[in-house]
Formats: structure tokens, sequence, C-alpha cells
């Protein structure tokens, strides 16, 4: 009778070993697996518990960084809203931030300066500081002034501030018109004075709350910006 080789009998152990170190694979792979989605979930975690605002601005100073697109658009809630995604050919960063008033734009300016060279800047600021309680007319050009001193006079676009519509219902009447009015006044004595092309203000515009342009209103604030900003 033929007896069986050393290889035959140990066959059968050497399965059973195999398998084991297979699900000890198995099991560092899903390990690492989960240790890494709970890095991740802890880093979505800690990122949302950062205020949206400073988040939105972080976002902003990545992509003045990382894109280099020749143009940069800061602003607030509406610029957010209707900044185009190109603006005369060129690729456009939309810097405006909700909320946005012009103290923010001046404690950002010089980042945006270091991290980006546009070679058209959009400026869209007003609104939320000719709210109740606003700041003179004299100090706002001041601090205006000061923005425009941090980027190049050639680079300038300045946009008037759109009319608010009190009459609609959805609107929270807050805003101070004639406010708006001098500021609007200002934006063109300044762009006089730096030699910046003004965007002006529409009779009126086309808006969702009063305030925030509707579709047709983004529309036609785009439109307004290109045929100043790509004029000549």
């Amino acid at each position: 009778m033929t007896q069986p080789s050393a290889d035959t009998v140990a066959a059968p152990a050497a399965v059973p070993a195999k398998r084991r170190a297979d699900r000890a694979r198995l099991r560092l792979l899903l390990l690492r697996a989960l240790a890494l989605g709970g890095i991740v979930g802890l880093g979505l975690v800690l990122w949302h518990s950062i205020p949206l605002h400073t988040r939105m601005v972080w976002k902003t100073y990545r992509a003045a960084l990382v894109t280099g697109a020749p143009v940069l658009a800061i602003g607030d809630s509406i610029t957010f809203q209707a900044a185009p995604s190109h603006l005369c050919g060129a690729k456009v960063i939309n810097a405006g931030i909700p909320g946005d008033q012009i103290d923010d734009l001046l404690d950002r300016a010089p980042m945006y300066r270091r991290l980006a060279a546009p070679r058209q800047l959009v400026v869209a600021i007003g609104v939320n500081d000719a709210r109740t309680g606003h700041m003179d007319i004299a100090a706002w050009s001041a601090k205006y002034r000061t923005l425009l001193g941090f980027f190049p006079k050639s680079a300038l676009v300045l946009v008037e501030i759109n009319p608010v519509d009190l009459g609609h219902p959805g609107y929270m009447p807050v805003h101070d018109r004639d406010f708006i009015a001098s500021q609007n006044a200002a934006i063109r004595a300044l762009a006089g004075e730096s030699g910046a092309r003004v965007v002006p203000a529409p009779g009126a515009s086309p808006t969702m709350d009063g305030l925030h342009p509707d579709k047709a209103g983004v529309v036609l604030w785009q439109q307004r910006l290109a045929a100043v900003a790509c004029a000549g």
C-alpha cells in the first residue's frame, strides 16, 4: 500500500493557516479603512464647526492662490450671487462673501494682493454699509479709497450699488436709500481720482426679495458689468 507523501500530509494544515493569514490581512485593511474614515469624518466635523463666513473666506484665498485667474471680484452677497464665471473671456475668482461690508474687504485686501495679481479687479460693495446706524459718507469714502490703494489703478472696475425695492413684499426696510445715493456718488468721484471704470447702477433691478437680484436681475448685473469692463 502506497504511503502518503509528507507534502500530502501537510496540505490540510497549510490551508487553514492561509485562511487565517487572509483574514488577518482583511481585518487590518478594515481597521485602516475605519481609521481613515474616522480621520476624514473628524476633519469634516472640524471643518463644519468653523463659521461659514470664515470657510468662505478661506475658499477665496485658496482659489486666488491655486487658480491664478486674471479677474478678481470682491464684494457682498450680490457679488457672490451675480459675479460671472468669466469676464471678457477671462476666468473670474468670485470672492463675494454674503454680509460683507467695506471693513471686511479692507481686512482681506493685503492677503488678496499677496495671493492674486488680477488683471481686473471688480469691486462691488456697499449695500450692507447702508443699513440703519451706518457710518457717515466721509468715513465710508475714505475706507473705499484706502481699499482701492491696495491694487493697480489700471485694474479697477467699480460697481455702483443697486437700488433697493421698497415695494417688494419680501423686503425688510433696513437700508438708507439716500445714503446709497451718496455712496454711488462717492464711487463715481473715487473713480475719477483713480481712473477706474464705473458700472452705473440701474434705475431699477428685478429682485427676489427687494435686495438680491433674481435670475433676470443677475443677467442685467452681468450685462452692465461686461459692457463697462470689456469696452475698448
